[in-house]
């Protein structure tokens, strides 16, 4: 019986994670399918630039409390007592879900809203490691480019659950969400260069920038 919930459980992560909630309020507030202007990212970033900042915010909300964290309070110890491999498996399947929603073609956002709630229901003190690093990154040094800084969190996040000497599941829990996060950078956009190739420096910088050129701003004049 456990091993049906906690499938169940997991499928329910992925459905809800799936959930294209970018895309949803694009359609229905600016009348546009944002997988189809700007950046074409289904994710708030781009809702952003497209519909207006003040959506951005039901959007990460919803993101963070509703697909990152609720399906690990189900499988925690406080509703279901799946124990931590599920609760991180949960975790898991809605940041997948969110990247590659079922809804909208297989695309999505980054996940980086869903994983704070994740981490939030997981680990306080891993959040709170995982987020200074962008934080402080952006604030103190000159190099004001989050995407750089949220990946160098995600490189850095399974060093910190070693440091911590957290349960293996959670180093594992970090370890794949670092491969998540690098697939959908690279496969994401056109993933052609000036020569309308794929390249290893066109992966790279998608890998490091998340964007095709190292230039924020003309990549933005450019959607």
């Amino acid at each position: 019986m456990d091993i049906q919930i906690s499938i169940a459980v997991i499928l329910g992560a992925i459905l809800i994670g799936s959930i294209p909630t970018s895309y949803l309020i694009g359609r229905f507030v600016g009348r546009i399918d944002i997988r189809e202007n700007g950046s074409g990212n289904v994710g708030a970033s781009n809702l952003t630039a497209q519909v207006g900042a003040k959506w951005a915010t039901p959007v990460v909300m919803f993101d963070v409390f509703a697909k990152g964290l609720l399906p690990v309070f189900i499988a925690s110890d406080k509703v279901l007592g799946l124990g931590l491999g599920i609760e991180v498996s949960a975790g898991i399947a809605s940041i997948i879900g969110h990247n590659w929603s079922i809804f909208v073609g297989f695309k999505g956002g980054r996940g980086m809203a869903t994983v704070l709630g994740t981490i939030l229901a997981l680990n306080f003190p891993l959040l709170v490691l995982y987020g200074s690093v962008p934080a402080l990154g952006v604030l103190f040094t000159p190099w004001k480019d989050s995407a750089v800084w949220w990946m160098i969190a995600v490189i850095v996040m399974p060093i910190w659950a070693a440091l911590l000497n957290l349960p293996v599941e959670l180093v594992w829990f970090s370890i794949a969400f670092a491969v998540a996060t690098a697939l959908k950078r690279m496969a994401s956009n056109s993933l052609r260069d000036d020569q309308d190739s794929i390249s290893t420096k066109l992966l790279l910088t998608r890998l490091v920038f998340d964007r095709d050129i190292a230039d924020r701003n003309k990549w933005v004049s450019n959607q």
